[in-house]
C-alpha cells in the first residue's frame, strides 16, 4: 500500500495491524519482494510498505534514511517483530582503498536488513540469470550469435559498469554519468567489451560537462577500472552500483545484437529496448527466484527469516 500519513500514522497502522509490515524505499524493491515472499512465504501476510510517499517533517531525508530512522524507532516497541526494514547497501562497508568488501554477507540491525550489494538489482549480476531473462525476452533472429558474444564480455560488461558507477560517486554525478551511456558507446575488439573513450567524453560534453569534468571522468573511469582488473569477480559484482550496471547490461547486449545483424535490420537491435523496464524487471527477479529456491544463488533470506519468524 501506498504510505499517505505521516510517520506517527505509519507507526499506529503497524501497531493495531495484526499483519506483517515490511519497508522499502521504492517501487522495484517492492516488485522484488513480492516475487520472493509469494515464492518463499505466502502463507504470511505482509504488506510490502514503500516509503517515497511518507511526507514527515521529522524526516525530510532520502528514501534509505527515511527507511532506517522508522527502523531505529520501531526496534524498541513491543510491536517490533511485526516489522522489517530493507535498504540499499550502496558503498557502505566497501574499503574503495584497498577495493575489499569488508562484509561478504547481509548486514542484519536489529529489524533492518541492507542488500547484499550496492542494491537491488545486483542480485540479477548472474549470467544464467541475465541469459534466461533474454531468452525470454529478446525475440531476435540473431540471439544465438549475440548471445555468445555476450556471454564472452559479461564478466568484463561488470567491471566496466562497476568503474563508470564508482567514478560518478567520486565525481557526485552518479546520474548524469548514468545517462551518458549508451550502446554506441561500445565496441567488441577481439571477442572483449570495449568503452570508447573519446565517443563517451563527447556524450558528457552533451550532458553539460565542461572539458575539464569530462577529462576527469575518463581518467576516474580508467583508474577504478584499472583498480578493479584483480579484484575478484565475486566483489566487482556487490560493489556495482546496480542502478547503472542494469542499464550497461543491456546496452551490451544491444551492441551485440546490433553487430550480428544484416546492414538492412539493424532496427532489430532496439527491440531490446522496447521491453518495459517493469517487465524486464519481474523476468529477472523470477529467474533469480528459480535458483534462489535450489540454493544456486544469494538472495536476501534474513529479510524472509525475520518476516517468518
Amino acid at each position: 500500500m501506498k504510505l499517505q500519513y505521516n510517520l506517527q500514522g505509519y507507526l499506529n497502522s503497524i501497531q493495531i495491524s495484526e499483519r506483517k509490515h515490511l519497508l522499502v524505499e521504492g517501487k522495484y524493491d517492492k516488485q522484488f519482494f513480492r516475487v520472493f515472499l509469494n515464492a518463499f512465504i505466502s502463507y504470511i501476510k505482509v504488506d510490502i510498505d514503500t516509503v517515497e510517499n511518507l511526507n514527515d517533517p521529522e524526516i525530510l531525508v532520502g528514501n534509505r534514511q527515511k527507511v532506517e530512522k522508522i527502523a531505529e524507532i520501531i526496534k524498541f516497541k513491543e510491536y517490533a517483530s511485526r516489522f522489517v526494514g530493507f535498504v540499499d547497501r550502496e558503498y557502505r562497508e566497501f574499503d574503495l582503498g584497498a577495493v575489499t568488501d569488508k562484509l561478504e554477507r547481509h548486514n542484519q540491525i536489529s529489524r533492518l536488513v541492507w542488500s547484499r550489494g550496492h542494491s537491488i538489482e545486483n542480485y540479477f549480476f548472474d549470467y544464467q540469470i541475465i541469459y534466461e531473462s533474454l531468452l525470454g525476452l529478446s525475440s531476435v533472429e540473431c540471439f544465438d550469435k549475440a548471445i555468445k558474444d555476450f556471454e564472452k564480455c559479461f564478466e568484463k560488461t561488470i567491471r566496466i559498469a562497476c568503474a563508470l558507477g564508482l567514478t560518478g560517486d567520486e565525481m557526485g554525478k552518479s546520474e548524469i554519468i548514468r545517462r551518458s551511456i549508451h550502446s554506441d558507446l561500445f565496441n567488441i575488439q577481439n571477442s572483449e567489451i570495449v568503452l570508447q573513450l573519446e565517443q563517451w567524453e563527447d556524450s558528457l560534453k552533451k550532458r553539460k560537462f565542461t572539458e575539464e569534468e569530462a577529462l576527469m571522468a575518463v581518467n576516474s573511469f580508467q583508474s577504478w577500472l584499472e583498480k578493479l582488473t584483480d579484484v575478484s569477480s565475486e566483489t566487482v559484482k556487490w560493489l556495482c552500483d546496480s542502478h547503472s550496471g542494469i542499464e550497461i547490461i543491456w546496452a551490451v547486449y544491444h551492441r551485440c545484437v546490433f553487430n550480428n545483424t544484416s546492414e538492412n535490420y539493424r532496427n532489430e537491435a532496439d527491440k531490446i529496448y522496447k521491453v518495459p523496464k517493469d517487465t524486464r524487471f519481474q523476468a529477472l527477479a523470477s529467474w533469480l527466484v528459480r535458483k534462489a529456491k535450489t540454493k544456486e544463488s544469494v538472495y536476501p533470506y534474513e529479510v524472509l527469516d525475520l518476516l517468518g519468524g
